[in-house]
């Protein structure tokens, strides 16, 4: 056999080495991430919110929602498509932050691997009633805004200002509460959020209403008392209806904002601000 021959034998079975590992790599990486994966329940509740339930450790976490859901099909959806008892597969880097509900921020896919029944996850009532507590009809609901940094989910409770609400009461007569408030530049009290960077704020009321608005300022503008002084004209800001949700995206630090949700009992403002 001369030279020639020799060497293209030799490099054709390199290929064929090269080729075999690379296989054996792609499998062995597969296989690593169905080891890493948690298989768990899916358990909504109230308005948008839910739990994941580990069915082999009884862990109870949430999740930052990925982009990679999947339905039993191999169909892309989005988490309005994942149902009450559904079995899933959730893949990510294995993190898990400790606070209850657990937090797992770094998950990269979810498939649903069993269809299951909204009776299957009846059994994990008593947990969503430590978690999760119905709303008082006499009473507006309630806004946290949620968003991601590297380290976590974040949920921060926002301030409730002014209201008008109408609601029936034991009785079943109907009942109508105003509540003034002064401007939210003028609040004394009004919880912060701290952005490292631009962020996308979820708002994720405890009842959804029918629309939203936001006005922002510059936190300068923040004072103790206006004293008759006129209000500066707020900039809107632009939100967006998505996944059943609404969101402002690219919010920094260093404004007020103010949140107005109108529903078909009445309407209620919020504010916040970034720092």
């Amino acid at each position: 056999m001369d030279k020639k021959k020799k060497t293209v034998i030799i490099i054709a079975a390199i290929l064929i080495l090269i080729i075999c590992a690379l296989g054996a790599l792609m499998v062995w990486q597969k296989n690593s991430k169905e080891e890493g994966a948690v298989r768990a329940m899916y358990v909504p509740y109230g308005e948008g919110g839910y739990i994941f339930v580990d069915t082999e450790k009884g862990t109870v976490f949430t999740v930052h929602m990925p982009e990679e859901i999947y339905d039993a099909g191999g169909r892309k959806i989005g988490q309005d498509g994942l149902q009450k008892g559904n079995i899933v597969k959730i893949y990510g880097n294995g993190i898990m932050l400790e606070s209850y509900p657990g937090q797992y921020p770094g998950v990269t896919k979810i498939k649903v691997i069993e269809e299951g029944k909204p009776s299957d996850a009846d059994k994990y009532q008593e947990i969503v009633d430590g978690i999760y507590q119905a709303p008082d009809p006499s009473q507006p609901p309630y806004l946290n805004v949620e968003y991601s940094t590297e380290l976590a989910n974040v949920s921060a409770v926002i301030t409730r200002g002014g209201y008008s609400w109408s609601y029936t009461d034991e009785d079943g007569q109907e009942q109508h509460v105003v509540a003034d408030s002064a401007h939210v530049l003028e609040w004394k009290e009004i919880n912060d959020i701290r952005l490292q960077e631009p962020a996308d704020l979820k708002l994720a009321f405890d009842e959804k209403p029918e629309s939203v608005t936001a006005v922002r300022w510059p936190d300068s503008e923040r004072k103790d008392e206006v004293n008759g002084a006129a209000i500066p004209e707020g900039e809107t800001v632009e939100i967006q209806e998505k996944d059943g949700g609404y969101y402002i995206t690219g919010v920094q630090a260093g404004y007020v904002y103010q949140i107005t949700g109108t529903w078909d009992r009445g309407t209620a403002e919020f504010g916040f601000l970034t720092d």
